[in-house]
């Protein structure tokens, strides 16, 4: 009795199977390096009663999980949205959002200190 043949996959099957994988790899990896978006943000921050000026500044949005690569910690929330601001060589403000997602309306966020700051999209 000869043994049963074992199942030849297609030529053609295996070459869109290729394709597939390499499609799938490419969209990790463009999934991955964009993680992080700089914008332009404006952004003030609570003083005692009121608030300060406005700073139209750049800044960086990044998920806490991209953060905490960056800075190889545990220091955020994984799910959490964070605006990075930096300001001076060594100085920047964290703010976690309280919304995941940045508009023009301004969002409030607390940075590392516990201020709190509202951040949106639009200019001063």
């Amino acid at each position: 009795k000869t043994p049963p043949c074992q199942k030849i996959i297609p030529l053609k099957n295996l070459t869109m199977f290729r394709l597939i994988a390499a499609l799938a790899l490419f969209l990790f990896i463009v999934n991955v390096t964009i993680a992080a978006e700089k914008q332009i943000v404006c952004a003030k921050y609570r003083k005692d009663y009121s608030w300060s000026s406005g700073y139209r500044v750049e800044a960086t949005i990044i998920k806490g999980v991209e953060l905490n690569k960056a800075t190889v910690t545990f220091n955020y929330k994984p799910i959490s949205t964070y605006v990075v601001i930096f300001w001076d060589k060594g100085q920047a403000s964290i703010i976690e959002l309280d919304f995941p997602i940045l508009t023009g309306v301004g969002q409030s966020g607390e940075d590392q200190k516990g201020r709190k700051w509202e951040i949106s999209k639009s200019s001063i």
